[in-house]
């Protein structure tokens, strides 16, 4: 199956999903003997503290951990559909496949009600109608999928306070988890996509219809369309609405101004929640009629919009620059798109004789407590629950479970809820377990070098080399795992910044790295430059002042770069080509 040519170029220029490599080197070796560590102990003083063990699936795909309180018919369902849609999107957007650098877990909720327990703790009446999250950080994410409910009552301020029979929408898991892996493989983009691109995106990728031989996208259903129970009831029927294309959830409805829609915050009720949202409809009508609408004519325009956006402020003027119409005339231009969908969507086509390949099958079995404890605990801290989260990870930790990766989480939990003695205890613990998480050896190093800046090792206080070499330790190995952090970076400059040894040309090559992973981060510049300077490699410290001085976001930064500035020499005039010399004058001699 050939992927589109032409519709994705923009994604191309705006994706930055991927991962770069890093190699592992350790500049300094830790000591060889290594103390018992003494983990900390609970006592449980009330019966409520420790709820009784859950029973929950757990599984492996690409990319993914699995967790599921569904059926195991439930849960293989919604996986297997997960890694058709992943494929299918593959194939027609081919930079939608890259390797997360954020660890991602699915969790899916199919009883109980445990779906509610996930939802943000500040959260809004729109936020009451949700059946999915994407919860993330910069170092760990989640994707929770309410497979239990099939009806959503679509709460809202307005029918609260007009005391409005609301019947509900139906909604469809399956289409709700695709949702949340666009929003997933876009909102990992630096700089960060608009919300309204996101969304638009996700509501067409979403209802892809996937056959074993055909992936069509954009497809709109008919507005004169009814549902089932309409038909049989003669039109008349109450019941709940279905999750409708925009063109059926548009129809009568006030749209918002364009500047309105353009400028939602991604993390307004209306972005986090696209369900019976006009703002995520609108945004799909507008992203489709782009892409798709009047014979695909609109992509070029679309093109150069978005491209534009990465390096300039949204404007109306921009705007029109692009379309030939402000944002008054484009709403009307969506309104007519709404009312009157004229498009042409693709459709991708295997060749004769193939078809699109099954997924692989994937095992799922019993959970451990300590999977349960770690997976939902980190979910549950994304969402704003602490208390929770900790109980979540402490039961099966006081029930006896030691893995090393709930260890690394419970270590950062209680480095979150200011607890650092007990926080290094475990943290100490999951590194010598090699458990495997980037910040748990970065906030591990932190405390190292806290406590070595208390009781440094050196005559004129600066770190010894054992202490330098006990900080650097798990800043190495924070680095060879993913995801790229600046503040590893920043830690290891501030580290040979403190130390009594002089680093080497070698030594600082790590902070060139961190430089090209985050050349924005002026701090990490400024770092960089400093200690290039302190060595004497002043060619490459004014290279990197010139980048800090083009790059500060205030006057203060750019004062601290001008003050480096001026410590270095000045740079070298340019070498110009000699000047030719001077001809001899001709030897002219006059006749006798």
């Amino acid at each position: 199956m050939k992927p589109p040519a032409r519709h994705w170029v923009l994604l191309a220029a705006l994706g930055g999903l991927g991962v770069v490599a890093l190699p592992a080197q350790p500049a300094l070796r830790e000591a060889a003997q290594e103390p018992a560590i003494e983990l900390p102990t609970y006592t449980v003083t009330d019966s409520r503290e420790l709820p009784p063990p859950e029973k929950w699936l757990y599984g492996r795909i690409e990319g993914f951990e699995i967790l599921s309180n569904a059926s195991e018919k439930s849960t293989q369902g919604l996986v297997r559909n997960l890694q058709r849609f992943a494929f299918a999107l593959d194939l027609v957007w081919p930079i939608s496949h890259r390797q997360s650098t954020v660890p991602v877990s699915l969790i899916i909720c199919g009883r109980g009600g445990k779906f509610d327990v996930f939802k943000p703790a500040e959260r809004t009446e729109a936020d009451l109608a949700m059946a999915s999250i994407q919860l993330r950080s910069r170092e760990v994410a989640a994707i929770v999928v309410d497979a239990e409910a099939r009806v959503i009552n679509l709460v809202t301020p307005d029918s609260l306070t007009a005391g409005v029979d609301d019947p509900g929408m139906e909604v469809d898991a399956y289409q709700q988890l695709n949702r949340e892996y666009v929003h997933f493989l876009l909102n990992g983009a630096q700089p960060p996509l608009p919300p309204w691109f996101v969304e638009g995106l996700a509501q067409i990728f979403m209802k892809m219809d996937v056959t074993r031989t055909t992936i069509t996208v954009g497809k709109i259903e008919d507005p004169n369309m009814v549902s089932a129970e309409e038909a049989m009831s003669g039109g008349e029927f109450k019941g709940p609405e279905w999750d409708r294309d925009f063109n059926g959830a548009l129809k009568g409805r006030r749209l918002l101004p364009m500047a309105e829609m353009f400028a939602m915050p991604a993390d307004a009720p209306e972005a986090r929640n696209a369900i019976g949202s006009t703002w995520a409809k609108q945004c799909y009508a507008f992203v489709h009629w782009c892409l798709y609408g009047d014979n695909n004519r609109h992509q070029k325009a679309f093109v150069t919009f978005v491209t534009r956006l990465g390096r300039e402020p949204l404007t109306e003027q921009l705007f029109k620059e692009c379309f030939n119409l402000d944002y008054r005339q484009m709403g009307i231009a969506i309104r007519g798109y709404i009312d009157f969908t004229a498009y042409k969507s693709p459709q991708f086509r295997a060749k004769k004789g193939q078809q699109i390949p099954e997924p692989p099958p994937f095992e799922l079995r019993e959970a451990t407590q300590a999977e349960i404890g770690r997976i939902t605990g980190d979910a549950l801290h994304l969402a704003g629950h602490d208390a929770a989260a900790h109980l979540a990870m402490i039961a099966p930790y006081i029930r006896g479970e030691r893995d090393p990766q709930l260890l690394a989480a419970l270590g950062l939990q209680e480095h979150a809820m200011g607890d650092d003695g007990r926080a290094r205890k475990f943290l100490e613990a999951a590194a010598r377990a090699k458990a495997v998480r980037a910040t748990a050896y970065l906030e591990l190093a932190r405390l190292r070098l806290a406590e070595a800046a208390a009781q440094p090792g050196a005559p004129d206080g600066r770190l010894s080399e054992k202490q330098t070499a006990a900080v650097l330790g798990p800043l190495f190995t924070a680095r060879s795992e993913p995801p790229a952090l600046p503040e590893v970076y920043d830690t290891v400059a501030e580290v040979w910044d403190r130390t009594a040894a002089t680093p080497t040309p070698e030594n600082l090559a790590v902070l060139d790295e961190g430089v090209r992973h985050f050349p924005l981060d002026a701090t990490l510049v400024y770092r960089d430059a400093a200690l290039k300077t302190k060595i004497g490699l002043t060619a490459q410290a004014a290279a990197l002042v010139d980048h800090g001085l083009r790059l500060a976001p205030d006057p203060a930064t750019r004062g601290k770069f001008e003050a480096l500035r001026a410590k270095l020499p000045p740079p070298a005039p340019p070498v110009l080509p000699a000047a030719p010399a001077t001809p001899p004058a001709p030897d002219v001699r006059l006749p006798r």
